[in-house]
């Protein structure tokens, strides 16, 4: 099979195979009260519960001690709600008073080591962040933390413990197990844009009541982190009954509060948050107070704030220091955006649809040129103020961008030529940026550790808010992209010393391998996120190392010249006399 075919045969899996995943009508009631209705109230629906099976091993589950406190330390896993299964289960491990569930921590253990008495166990633990009845998880903590636990045997011949650690701790590993990724979306502060916000559901939650979860946590507000650059529900907005699906409808039954909405916000957050989680009612009808308004078309809500990115990409990268578009592996090839006679000496480029053409911002050396264009982009002007030392990335839904200078500084630029330093609290030596596909948050490498910020984009222009550390099991961090819209891929070190690219929510919490054994230091990382919102539910991601460009699908493979779209270009000499010999600095347009 020639190498053009093989990569069409690897982009078609990258399609079908969903490699990474990112992926009854309510009772109103007659009159307003501030006491929420009860959750047992009206529900549908053919599938009341989504994994009956799916439950934490119980405390005779384990053969040995070390198993016994691992199987502890999934035993907070479970619906929210106090009084359930979920807080029996972590009473049964221990003798006395067990830790609150209010906030669970949720932790990446490190060791477990029974001493050899067989009574005093040591677990070693790093904290992830708060895991609260929301499916919020706060920030990280740093460092790691030893707790010293006591267990006793029981007639059974099975343990308990007798000292715990003060506060509930979840393994990391079991809450990707016994909770499902939900993804919310909140307003920006113009109502211009919807931010997703990343949560977790337990699992044993039945399908019917999914919908009603996820708009309580709507009521509930955004994440903190997320801070000013998210707008939460009117004061004393609540959802008053259940909101069940039933026949493709879905029925809301709200509190005066959010009635003055002539420009239908909530149920346009809400018909995103229902496909962003993977639900797909055909119709909203919102009740004030029990009063019906008028059904909506989810499709026509989804269309009124169109997603800030295309749904089909185009691939392109640098060859012979000229920006060339590639067959493969994602969309259909697409003409290069930039005359002929600009597309010279290019280190790095990047293209915004607009919607009149194209916005380009291309590095020639260390130095940044903005065009803008209809069709191909005809000229450039330097963006003076800023010598660049990464590919410069667009914010979608924006005409502004972000590129890192060689002083380790980050910089926006925009359309107009003109560039301004910004100041990330607490960040210095920042190496890498990367855009989400909302446009309302990026991602840095900064002092060689992840950081996620939202932005605030006013009138005034472009701030940020404070950032927030990704922990990721790499060291030697080198690239990132956003893979989705609550991942990110990350490119450095392994435990093992392998050369690795693994997938990474924001919260920390999930893990996905991608690459293992990259093909030297990856230099950077080109990404097509999973966007469920357009029933994307995979992602396509291109590194740059060794002086070549791969597609990372479970292994890599080399996207060589004949990747190009048209005859492949015969080989010519770089400016110092080097053959270049292969496509590199790969990125999207979308």
């Amino acid at each position: 099979m020639s190498e053009r075919g093989q990569l069409r045969r690897f982009a078609g899996l990258v399609v079908a195979s969903g490699l990474v995943a990112g992926l009854v009508a309510g009772c109103g009631i007659p009159d307003y009260t501030e006491v929420k209705v009860d959750r047992a109230g009206p529900v549908s629906g053919s599938d009341q519960q989504a994994d009956p099976e799916l439950v934490p091993p119980d405390r005779l589950a384990a053969a040995d001690i070390q198993g016994f406190v691992a199987n502890y330390l999934t035993a907070a896993a479970g619906e929210f709600a106090p009084g359930g299964k979920r807080e029996q289960r972590v009473r049964d491990f221990v003798a006395g008073a067990a830790p609150s569930l209010d906030n669970v921590n949720v932790v990446e253990v490190q060791s477990i080591v029974v001493k050899p008495n067989d009574t005093d166990v040591e677990l070693t633990v790093r904290h992830l962040g708060r895991l609260d009845g929301q499916g919020k998880i706060s920030p990280p903590d740093e460092g790691t933390t030893r707790y010293q636990l006591q267990v006793k045997a029981e007639e059974d011949g099975r343990w308990r413990l007798t000292k715990v650690p003060p506060e509930a701790l979840l393994d990391f590993d079991a809450l990707t197990t016994y909770y499902t990724e939900r993804t919310l979306y909140f307003w920006n502060p113009d109502h211009s844009a919807l931010v997703p916000d990343l949560r977790w559901l337990p699992r044993e939650v039945p399908n019917s009541r999914v919908p009603t979860e996820l708009l309580e946590m709507i009521e509930g507000g955004p994440s903190p982190w997320l801070g000013n650059a998210v707008l939460g529900l009117p004061a004393d907005s609540k959802l008053l009954t259940n909101a069940p699906i039933d026949n493709d409808l879905l029925t809301m039954n709200w509190s005066p509060a959010v009635g003055n909405d002539e420009h239908d916000y909530l149920a346009q957050q809400v018909a995103w948050t229902m496909r962003g989680s993977g639900l797909s009612p055909r119709w909203l009808q919102i009740k004030i107070n029990g009063q019906a308004q008028a059904k909506q078309d989810v499709n026509d809500l989804l269309r009124r704030t169109p997603y800030p990115i295309d749904a089909e990409p185009h691939a392109y990268a640098i060859l012979d220091k000229k920006v060339s578009a590639l067959t493969e592996p994602a969309g259909t090839p697409a003409p290069v955006p930039l005359a002929a006679a600009l597309n010279q000496n290019v280190r790095w480029a990047a293209f915004n649809r607009t919607a009149n053409g194209y916005d380009a911002a291309i590095v020639k050396g260390d130095k940044l040129q903005v065009g803008s264009g209809a069709g191909a982009v005809t000229e450039l002007t330097e963006v003076p103020g800023v010598a660049a030392a990464s590919p410069p990335v667009w914010l979608p839904n924006s005409r502004m961008g972000l590129v890192v200078g060689t002083d380790k500084r980050l910089y926006v630029f925009d359309v107009d030529r003109t560039a301004r330093r910004l100041a990330p609290t607490g960040l210095r030596d920042i190496t890498a940026v990367a855009a989400a596909p909302d446009g309302q948050r990026i991602a840095v490498i900064a002092g060689g550790r992840v950081y996620v910020l939202p932005l605030s984009i006013t009138a005034e222009g472009l701030k940020l808010v404070a950032p927030r550390s990704v922990i990721a099991p790499l060291r030697d961090l080198k690239a990132v992209a956003w893979s989705g819209e609550n991942s990110l891929s990350i490119a450095g070190t392994d435990g093992s010393e392998r050369l690795s690219i693994i997938d990474v929510t924001v919260d920390s919490a999930r893990r996905t391998p991608r690459i293992y054994d990259a093909h030297g230091d990856v230099e950077m990382i080109a990404a097509y996120p999973e966007t469920t919102a357009l029933g994307r539910t995979s992602s396509t991601l291109l590194y740059q190392a060794d002086g070549a460009t791969w597609l990372a699908l479970g292994t890599s493979t080399k996207l060589g010249r004949s990747a190009l779209d048209g005859p492949a270009p015969t080989p010519s000499a770089s400016s110092d006399g080097q053959p270049q010999t292969e496509p590199i600095a790969p990125f999207f347009v979308y």
